[in-house]
């Protein structure tokens, strides 16, 4: 007899967190390993890991990590109002709407709790990526209730 199951990750965790990216940001949200290059700025998310937190009689409570990505095309001469400035305003926006969603709930219920950025990297290892290509990473976490 075959099991059933929910793909946690998929339906409580990067559905949601593109969800709130759309409806927030015009930039695209990718799901890419490797670069690739998908236009002047972007959004790209990258699960780390999933650990269990907490044992339940009925289910147990995960916490799920996601290195949100954010991509943007640069040129020109560095400056802080073209290239700093312009960066930092999409990411703070992002921590701003990551704070008024720290739990996310649709139709079906409740999809994540605790939702948080833990980090934000502004100067990430990007030696395989062109010069005219920013990159700042953050650590999404958030927790899921998974009833068994």
């Amino acid at each position: 007899m075959a099991i059933t199951y929910t793909n946690h990750l998929d339906v409580d965790i990067l559905s949601p967190l593109q969800e709130i990216l759309n409806g927030e940001f015009t930039q695209a949200v990718s799901f890419d390993t490797d670069y690739v290059a998908r236009g002047t700025n972007w959004f790209n998310l990258v699960p780390i890991s999933d650990n269990t937190l907490e044992e339940l009689s009925n289910g147990h409570i995960r916490e799920y990590e996601i290195l949100v990505q954010y991509y943007r095309i640069l040129s020109g001469q560095s400056r802080k109002d073209t290239h700093i400035d312009a960066t930092s305003n999409v990411i703070e926006r992002f921590k701003r709407l990551i704070r008024n969603n720290t739990s996310y709930s649709d139709s079906n219920g409740q999809r994540f709790f605790n939702g948080r950025l833990e980090s934000i990297n502004y100067q990430p290892d990007n030696a395989d990526l062109s010069s005219d290509i920013g990159l700042v990473e953050a650590t999404f976490i958030a927790n899921v209730l998974e009833v068994v």
